[in-house]
């Protein structure tokens, strides 16, 4: 593969080809080989030019646009992560492939990003939040894993309390609130509070479509009961686990009165 705007740093020949896979170029005029890291190829003019046009228009929503941009950049970097999710982002939503999004998700895991990449990474995963539903849990590890020092916590919780609020008030149910994704906002709270990803959990004991006040149904006792032993306990979990102990103390109040008129409404002993 040829390298548009990089040379030889022996006899300084741009008649050069590059291996991604291996991240060696390759000097085909003295013979030099030399090993590129992520850093200095996602540095690479041709790369943060590709990476830009590909970001701005997926945001646009002219994913054929960003498609196109972005393989530009996996030419040279195979594992840029902003280009790897457009590229799983228009297979899974425009070609209809399967899986694009979960192999993505998986691909990415063990990589170590770099903080350019992880900004760029939540930007993208806003602009498409409407589509992530099925990968929130996915969603949540990738960008806490690569944002857990104590300098990242605040922007930690505006993209939590950004994301998560968002899919909480889409849910068709409460069967979202899985133990896994319960423990991921626990351990959340207690790292950087989520306040408003907290507030978007009991405002949906009122309003998911599961709840009983929702459709006036608690005259189905064995669903009221399941809905208040499993979805409401789980937000009793998450919420005492909210690190600001002043804060914690206001949810707790609203959540444990909400509690109280839920038993009341429900007949429950």
């Amino acid at each position: 593969m040829d390298m548009e705007g990089m040379q030889c740093h022996g006899c300084g020949s741009s008649q050069v080809t590059f291996d991604p896979k291996r991240r060696i170029l390759l000097c085909n005029q003295c013979g030099k080989e030399e090993y590129y890291s992520r850093a200095t190829l996602n540095a690479n003019g041709k790369v943060v030019f590709s990476r830009r046009n590909a970001i701005r228009f997926f945001s646009e929503g002219k994913l054929e646009d960003a498609r196109h941009y972005a393989m530009e950049v996996l030419n040279i970097s195979m594992d840029n992560a902003p280009a790897m999710y457009i590229l799983a982002y228009y297979d899974e939503f425009t070609a209809r492939k399967t899986d694009a999004m979960r192999r993505f998700f998986q691909q990415i895991r063990d990589v170590a990003l770099e903080y350019d990449e992880v900004t760029d990474l939540r930007g993208l995963l806003l602009s498409s939040a409407y589509s992530l539903a099925d990968y929130e849990e996915d969603t949540i590890q990738l960008i806490a894993v690569n944002m857990q020092s104590a300098e990242d916590r605040q922007q930690l919780c505006e993209f939590i309390d950004t994301l998560c609020p968002y899919l909480i008030s889409r849910r068709p149910s409460a069967a979202f609130l899985t133990k896994e994704l319960a423990e991921m906002y626990q351990e959340l709270a207690a790292h950087c509070g989520i306040p408003k990803t907290c507030f978007a959990l009991l405002k949906a004991i009122d309003t998911n479509p599961d709840s009983p006040y929702s459709g006036d149904s608690f005259y189905l006792k064995a669903k009221a009961q399941y809905f208040y032993d499993h979805y409401m306990a789980d937000v009793g979990t998450v919420i005492s686990a909210m690190a600001d102990g002043e804060l914690r103390g206001k949810f707790l109040g609203v959540y444990q009165k909400k509690c109280e008129k839920y038993r009341m409404d429900a007949g429950m002993q």
